[in-house]
């Protein structure tokens, strides 16, 4: 954009700087959108923010829009409202609370890092940035979010919004959620972070990201910083930062019975692998739908877990889950099956029966979660 009054790039200290981070603050000031866990901590604390809220909150919006989070932070606090509740709680709560926001292993990682806590740290966060890293589920991004946000330390929290701020402001090839890239912002903001307001500077560096400067379709005239922009001067902004090559993902066919007899409905815990800690319904390898009852009893045969059982196959539909590195992609299907003497389990197996009170409070994927909620719903109906 010819004649843009750009004032050069960044560098640590300067009339530049401080220009730089007034107008970033000040927009913040007035723009900060209001996030439930942005509660400020009480006068005398020395704390910026509740660092068990900050810790919460940094956990579920990995991966995941604000929008989406702010009900499952609102129920999830209610439940386990402090870190020693948190530390107390089953993993098969914590992920009943947690089911329908994806990423399960986030969940599992911030129990164990709770009980961690809560037995060798005497339910604190710790202020010391290598020592955060030996935590479980805490990376470099974490860490730093963690001390910015609720102690007000002068530490970098560089996530993709960052990057992307960033990758505009120097007109620099950053490629979107590349490790490189990130740690070259890491060092590129380690000269820039103001002695005030450290915390704030971090968090608004990340609100610029996530609200005016982002991926498709940036609002720069409000942006506060545009001023400093390289990528705006040349007229580039949507060059920056490049987009990471898509690497095809393995699709696994599956099909899932929703096997009940006389009110209760089969369901086993899986205990490795992908969703672990979660429960499911009966897994078939491969997937056979609408009109292929007949290789839905060929393959249940092979199991010998139902030899000589009667039932009703019912046909529900497919679903197509997409995972970070995988995707499944599934038939549903219920068997009603006549009284008798249930499935025969296989050993290895640990299938349960369990009634439909305790079925609702089971935590499941969201894929199978939906389709329990249906069910239970067409079961009322009929009483």
């Amino acid at each position: 954009m010819p004649g843009w009054p750009v004032s050069g790039r960044l560098a640590g200290g300067g009339s530049l700087l401080k220009a730089f981070s007034q107008a970033l603050l000040a927009w913040f000031d007035r723009e900060a959108r209001d996030l439930p866990w942005r509660v400020p901590a009480g006068h005398g604390t020395g704390l910026r923010r509740d660092p068990y809220a900050v810790l919460v909150s940094e956990f579920m919006l990995q991966q995941t829009q604000v929008v989406t989070v702010i009900p499952y932070y609102q129920a999830f606090m209610a439940r386990f409202p402090h870190l020693e509740a948190l530390a107390a709680a089953e993993e098969t709560q914590v992920l009943k609370f947690w089911e329908g926001l994806g990423y399960y292993r986030r969940a599992r990682q911030l129990h164990s890092l709770a009980r961690v806590l809560v037995e060798d740290f005497e339910g604190s966060l710790p202020r010391d940035h290598k020592t955060l890293l030996t935590l479980p589920g805490i990376g470099p991004y974490s860490a730093g979010a963690l001390l910015a946000f609720a102690y007000d330390l002068p530490q970098t929290a560089v996530d993709g919004n960052v990057v992307r701020v960033f990758s505009r402001l120097d007109a620099q090839p950053y490629v979107q959620g590349d490790v490189k890239a990130q740690r070259a912002v890491r060092e590129r903001l380690a000269d820039l972070i103001p002695r005030k307001r450290p915390g704030d500077f971090a968090e608004a560096l990340i609100e610029l990201g996530a609200t005016l400067c982002v991926r498709t379709s940036p609002d720069c005239t409000a942006c506060p910083v545009s001023r400093f922009c390289q990528a705006l001067a040349q007229d580039r902004v949507t060059d920056f930062p490049l987009k990471a090559k898509a690497k095809p993902k393995p699709v696994s066919q599956l099909t899932y019975l929703l096997i009940h007899e006389e009110g209760k409905v089969y369901c086993r815990l899986r205990t490795a692998g992908l969703l672990t800690g979660l429960y499911e319904f009966f897994p078939l390898v491969g997937k056979w739908g609408e009109g292929q009852e007949a290789r839905i009893r060929e393959a249940l045969a092979q199991t010998g877990s139902l030899a000589g059982r009667e039932g009703d196959l019912f046909y529900v539909g497919e679903r197509r889950s997409v995972f970070s590195h995988r995707i499944w992609d599934m038939a549903f299907w219920e068997l009603a099956l006549a009284p008798g003497e249930g499935l025969i389990v296989q050993e290895g197996q640990d299938w349960e029966a369990f009634d439909l009170d305790l079925l609702a409070r089971l935590p499941l994927p969201v894929f199978l979660a939906a389709w329990r909620e249906d069910f239970l719903a067409r079961i009322m109906d009929k009483k």
